[in-house]
């Protein structure tokens, strides 16, 4: 491999050491922390280890977070929505203010990706110092005894892993870094192949596994435990054995094709999908034996939604992603949104329109009518139709699976306490912008109110692990075995959904597979990621071409209103080869011989 040089740990290094040497840790009030006195007391190191944890832990929801954390790179007033309204999922009402827009119009560039949506590239390297100091120098702390040094150490493997992870997914293979580089110090860092990377990051997770704790108290909520690494080394191997990377052959070659294992295998290997159930066999089965699971009572399984501004039932999806403090979530980031993401969405000014912006002040998120025809008929399992428009528009999402209503805010819908009618129908105040049809609602909780709302920032949950599974079944297999049929059917059985119906062939479950893993992971930071390793992210109207919404009348007289909808198109959108992969940022490339990825 060609040696080139690499230069983000040189600025990190920069930034931590040489411009605030006495106090590069993030630190409360009247503790003064540096490099030498973290490692004196294990009172420091904790405080340490929460810094590092707030360098590398990844947040579904980008904005609300990206101008808390120092050298992000990112302009404050730049809006990255969660991923959501890149692909099919989602829109940004607003098409100018909000970043991810930008990826709709196939503009990406190596300068801008930072800012249009991996505004952790620079905080990533800081994390990995930090990190890197912590395995170097944890021994020398005094008053920390052995079970808790080990403990630090796995906790912090697993943060490594998880980085490369995000790392191996945006750019394919990157540097190996581990050492603790000096200000000033030249540094000739390869990138390395995917191989590499990925064989690291599982090293780090296994070797992290055995002395991770099951669960932790309710005061260190938001560390890592066994249960999260689980799922973590069976995401990386999933990745891994996905057509994106498990190719002989990467979707657009490097300018000298011999580097081409810098961004996949460089062969195919269905093994890879066995190491990948496996790992998804494991997670599950420590999950059972540990006290996570599946919420699934079954009076809440179709919960009555009453389309008249009354708050309905929670639901077992709602319950699994609005709960706080339920046996799905596997591992959360642990912050507190701002106040003000409820308001003042559109332009022009709207009393309401959704939280689900964020904290992204001016936009909010519509669900295109490109995602609202995946959701299926609640009675026959099969797809709706949704062409040619009609009379009844309540009635058809009366049809819907049961997951709709509790991720969306549609027409007559309960919203707030203050606007528990949404009005989403020409000539009513929620409908201005929203040109899907529907707000996007999951996430925020049905108490949330005109302030500030907390939300599960959910990184690894039960439901998805049932899911791959069955992914990672089906494909290694050339017909979808009865455990596939049987993970899947977990998760559609708690909101009421029939079984996928017996003897599909593996393209045919594949296919529903899919559509099922994009309803019930809605707006979790899944899809545009899915997409892409799937390789479908080009066709035509996933993160190509025409997107749809409905347009959408009231008629009659109250109280007896009727809808009518009718589709139409209300963006083209553009998606080049290219962006399978993210570019690494220009000025990156510009420091020295770091290669850029194919098409950038």
């Amino acid at each position: 491999m060609k040696k080139i040089k690499f230069f983000a740990p040189i600025l990190i290094c920069f930034i931590v050491l040489g411009s605030c040497k006495k106090n590069f840790l993030d630190k409360p009030p009247g503790v003064d922390l540096t490099e030498e006195s973290v490692f004196k007391t294990r009172v420091a190191l904790d405080q340490f280890i929460a810094t590092t944890y707030r360098y590398s832990m990844h947040s579904v929801f980008r904005y609300g977070v990206q101008g808390t954390i120092p050298f992000s790179g990112v302009n404050n007033t730049d809006c990255i929505q969660p991923s959501t309204t890149i692909s099919d999922e989602g829109d940004a009402s607003d098409a100018n203010f909000v970043n991810n827009n930008r990826w709709n119009e196939g503009v990406i560039q190596p300068a801008t990706i930072v800012n249009h949506e991996d505004f952790r590239y620079f905080i990533r390297w800081i994390a990995m110092r930090q990190i890197n100091l912590i395995l170097k120098r944890i021994n020398e702390v005094p008053d920390a005894d052995a079970a808790y040094k080990k403990q630090v150490i796995a906790e912090v493997k697993f943060l490594r892993s998880m980085n490369y992870f995000e790392m191996l997914k945006r750019y394919g293979g990157m540097p190996i870094i581990t050492q603790i580089f000096e200000p000033g110090v030249t540094i000739n860092a390869p990138r390395n192949t995917f191989e590499e990377c990925v064989n690291f990051a599982l090293k780090d997770v296994n070797e992290a596994l055995p002395d991770l704790p099951a669960s932790h108290p309710a005061a260190l909520a938001g560390r890592t435990t066994a249960m999260a690494a689980h799922a973590l080394k069976a995401k990386i191997l999933l990745f891994a054995a996905s057509p994106q990377y498990n190719t002989a052959n990467p979707i657009i070659s490097m300018p000298n094709s011999s580097e081409n294992k810098l961004i996949c295998y460089g062969n195919f290997d269905a093994n890879r999908w066995k190491l990948a159930i496996d790992a998804f066999k494991a997670a599950l089965d420590y999950a059972a034996a540990n006290g996570y699971s599946i919420i699934d009572i079954p009076a809440n399984r179709n919960p009555n939604e009453l389309n008249n501004g009354t708050v309905g039932p929670l639901g077992n999806y709602r319950e699994s992603w609005e709960n706080p403090n339920n046996p799905e979530i596997i591992l959360k980031y642990q912050h507190t949104r701002e106040a003000g993401g409820i308001t003042n969405i559109g332009s022009p000014p709207v009393t309401y329109i959704n939280a689900s912006c964020f904290g992204s002040f001016w936009s909010g998120m519509t669900m295109p009518l490109n995602f609202i025809s995946k959701y299926e008929n609640r009675v026959t399992g099969n797809a709706e139709n949704w062409t040619g428009g009609g009379t009844d528009l309540i009635a058809k999402y009366n049809s819907l699976d049961p997951r709709f209503k509790q991720s969306v805010t549609y027409t007559n819908a309960y919203h707030t306490a203050r606007d528990p009618i949404a009005q989403i129908f020409n000539g009513g105040k929620d409908y201005v912008n929203c040109r899907g049809g529907v707000w996007i609602r999951k996430s925020i909780p049905r108490s949330a109110t005109n302030a500030s709302f907390v939300l599960n920032d959910i990184l690894f949950r039960v439901n998805e692990l049932f899911l791959y599974y069955a992914e990672a079944l089906n494909e290694f297999n050339t017909a979808p075995p009865i455990e596939a049929y049987s993970a899947v059917n977990v998760i559609r059985a708690r909101s009421a959904m029939p079984n996928f119906p017996s003897g599909l062939s593996k393209d045919q479950f594949r296919q529903k597979l899919r559509n099922e893993i994009a309803i019930e992971l809605l707006n979790e930071d899944h899809r545009f990621w899915d997409v892409k390793r799937w390789l479908i992210a080009e066709e035509e109207g996933v993160m190509k071409g025409s997107m749809t919404g409905l347009l959408i009348n009231r008629v009659g007289t109250t109280p007896n209103f009727t809808f009518t909808w009718q589709p139409y198109v209300f963006e083209t959108r553009t998606f080049n080869k290219n962006m399978y992969l993210h570019p690494l940022p220009l000025n990156e490339v510009l420091k020295g011989n770091l290669q850029q990825n194919p098409g950038w």
